[in-house]
């Protein structure tokens, strides 16, 4: 696909969500978005943290006006902030894992429940084939991953099997991703209000551990709130803050319904990639502006991708194009997910909006399981 298609299609679906939602079509007992929702959406995408004023006169609104229509969105479930530890980071120090599990069509419900209240467990889909579930785990290491689940998961009431592909590098993910809704000059104003995001980030200590889980409740929090959470001095608060944020220790996500994204279905699909031509591949998915995640993994397929689609046909054509620009990759399976239970650590219901959070916690310990 060339640049200036993509550019096209995200915009066409900015245009086509914000739309329906004035409609009425889509999540018909939440608040209707109009642009300059969109806009802000896609503002806390770019800046998390910022100040309302900068956000405010980075779209012509006053700080008040911003807050309220933020308020407004977050109470529905349209959008959040998050933040979990740096993918790339940990993946490379730590673990990180893609976990599929079979379970009993009468346990699914309770396995699904479960799971989603891990706090190791970033994200959950229920698939359409070849696997009930597939989850992304994140933990301290490959001692804690596998207690995670043989001791935990494997044991869990309902659970048929489980198979764990760890992963060995993180080559994109969804705090990326933008809804394009701003203008060149607007992005380029957020941009410098924006998280560092270093390159060559630092490990995350695990005695920041308070400040992660208070801040995966909410990216926005305060550094009064912050401190109250984390049992720490405003003064300690806003140095460990300023240097996870300054070091890239940490990632600061806005998510977004997908609904209201303009993409309301998606698919994981797993591939096979000659190994000297991985990176290559790789640094090509990432410009897709479907992609949500895209990671070298262990097993039969090196590769595993989820991406966001215009529909569930949408994935042929997205095929077609995988094909013509990177003949060197196969795609051996691919699974629509029919819902995603959880995302970043935020649990969301039937048509994508945020719930509750579970806060992103690698360190946590693993609890007893449920008796078969």
């Amino acid at each position: 696909m060339a640049d200036d298609e993509s550019v096209d299609i995200v915009e066409s679906r900015v245009q086509r969500c914000s739309e329906l939602f004035n409609r009425g079509d889509h999540l018909q007992d939440s608040s209707t978005l109009d642009e300059l929702d969109l806009a802000l959406i896609n503002a806390i995408q770019i800046a998390p943290r910022a100040a309302w004023s900068t956000i405010g006169r980075a779209l012509e609104l006053s700080p008040t006006t911003a807050t309220r229509r933020w308020q407004r969105i977050t109470d529905n479930g349209l959008a959040w902030v998050t933040t979990y530890p740096r993918l790339k980071v940990w993946a490379r120090n730590h673990c990180m894992a893609c976990v599929e599990v079979d379970c009993a069509p009468a346990e699914r419900d309770h396995v699904v429940a479960a799971l989603a209240q891990q706090p190791q467990v970033i994200s959950l889909h229920q698939a359409s084939s070849g696997r009930d579930l597939f989850a992304l785990v994140m933990t301290a290491d490959l001692h804690a991953l596998s207690r995670f689940v043989l001791e935990q998961l494997n044991k869990l009431s309902g659970v048929h099997r489980v198979r764990t592909h760890p992963v060995t590098q993180v080559y994109g993910e969804g705090s990326t991703w933008r809804l394009n809704a701003l203008t060149p000059a607007q992005r380029t104003y957020l941009t410098r209000h924006a998280p560092p995001g270093n390159a060559d980030s630092e490990i995350l200590p695990e005695r920041y551990r308070e400040l992660l889980l208070a801040l995966g409740g909410d990216g926005r929090r305060s550094i009064a709130q912050l401190a109250s959470l984390s049992s720490t001095s405003l003064s300690t608060t806003r140095r460990r803050l300023q240097r996870v944020l300054h070091e890239g220790m940490i990632t600061l996500r806005c998510e977004v319904a997908q609904n209201i994204a303009g993409w309301p279905a998606s698919a994981i699909l797993w591939a096979r990639v000659p190994p000297d031509h991985l990176d290559a591949a790789a640094r090509t998915l990432a410009t897709l502006p479907e992609l949500r995640f895209c990671a070298a993994i262990t097993g039969s397929n090196n590769l595993v991708m989820i991406v966001w689609l215009n529909s569930a046909s949408d994935l042929l054509r997205l095929e077609t194009s995988l094909a013509e620009r990177l003949p060197t990759m196969t795609l051996t399976e691919r699974a629509i997910t029919l819902r995603q239970s959880k995302r970043q650590g935020w649990l969301l219901d039937d048509v994508g909006r945020a719930t509750a959070v579970i806060p992103i916690d690698p360190w946590h310990e693993i609890e007893a399981p449920t008796p078969a």
